[in-house]
C-alpha cells in the first residue's frame, strides 16, 4: 500500500499535463470534440468576403483622392485670390492722372485687348494690364466699360433691328481660365487654345505687345532725332555755301 502511493506521485509529477487532459475531460463531458477543430472558411463565402473588402478598400482610394483632390483645388484657389489682391493693390498705387486721357501706347494696348483677346477683363486682367503700362486699376477699368458703351452704340446706329449686346455676345465664348470662366473673343482662340488660356499667357501676350510698342515709339523718335540732324546740317551747309 505504501509503495503504490508514491508511483503515483511521480507519474503525476513526471506527467501533470496528461492527469489535468484527463480531469477536464472528465469534468467537461458534453463538449463537442469536433467544435476545437480547425474548419476551414468555404470558398463562397471567403470570395464574397475579399471581393467585398476590395471594394470597400477602392471605394475609400477614391473619397481620399477626392477629398486630396478638392483641397488641393481650394489650396490653389486660395493662392490665386492672393496673388490676385497682390495684384490689384499694385494697380490702385499707381499714381493717378485723373481725367487725363491715356497716351497713345496705353491706348493702344488696351485697344488690342479689346480687340483680340476680351472687352471683359477680370480683375486680375485689368490689375496685370494696368501694371504693365502703367496706368491706374479704375482707369482701365472704366476704359473697358466706355468702350463697350460706345461700340454698343455704334451697333445700334448700323443696325437697328440688331441688339448690340447680341452682336458682342456673338463674338465671344467662355473658356475656364486658372479656375473661373472667362468670355474671350472666339479670333483668341485661333492663335491659342481654350486650355492654354492663363493669367501667366495673358501677361505675357500684353507685355510682348507693350514691348514692340516701346521698340517701335523708340526707333520713330530715334529716326526723327537723326532727319532733324540732317535738316539742321543741310541748312548749315548751304548757309555757309552761300556767297555774301
Amino acid at each position: 500500500m505504501d509503495e503504490s502511493i508514491p508511483s503515483a506521485a511521480g507519474s503525476l509529477l513526471l506527467h501533470p499535463g496528461s492527469q489535468s487532459r484527463r480531469t477536464l475531460r472528465k469534468r467537461n463531458p458534453g463538449i463537442d470534440r469536433s467544435s476545437l477543430r480547425f474548419r476551414p472558411i468555404p470558398a463562397s463565402t471567403s470570395g464574397s468576403r475579399s471581393r467585398s473588402n476590395i471594394r470597400d478598400a477602392s471605394a475609400e482610394h477614391v473619397t481620399r483622392q477626392r477629398q486630396s483632390g478638392s483641397q488641393a483645388a481650394r489650396g490653389a484657389q486660395s493662392e490665386r485670390d492672393v496673388r490676385v489682391r497682390q495684384l490689384k493693390n499694385r494697380a490702385l498705387s499707381i499714381p493717378s492722372t485723373g481725367k487725363t486721357p491715356a497716351t497713345v501706347r496705353q491706348r493702344m494696348v488696351m485697344q488690342m485687348v479689346y480687340d483680340e483677346i476680351t472687352p471683359y477683363p477680370d480683375e486680375a486682367w485689368v490689375s496685370q494690364l494696368g501694371i504693365i503700362i502703367n496706368r491706374e486699376y479704375h482707369q482701365v477699368k472704366n476704359w473697358f466699360s466706355n468702350q463697350r458703351q460706345k461700340d454698343a452704340r455704334d451697333s445700334r446706329q448700323q443696325s437697328p433691328s440688331l441688339a448690340a449686346t447680341n452682336a458682342l455676345e456673338a463674338s465671344l465664348c467662355k473658356i475656364n481660365c486658372d479656375g473661373r470662366e472667362m468670355r474671350i473673343r472666339v479670333s483668341a482662340l485661333d492663335y491659342c487654345s481654350a486650355g492654354a488660356w492663363s493669367d501667366g499667357f495673358f501677361d505675357e501676350v500684353v507685355m510682348i505687345h507693350n514691348f514692340r510698342l516701346l521698340a517701335k515709339h523708340s526707333q520713330d523718335e530715334a529716326r526723327a532725332a537723326l532727319n532733324d540732324s540732317n535738316t539742321s546740317t543741310m541748312d548749315i551747309t548751304h548757309t555757309y555755301s552761300c556767297p555774301p
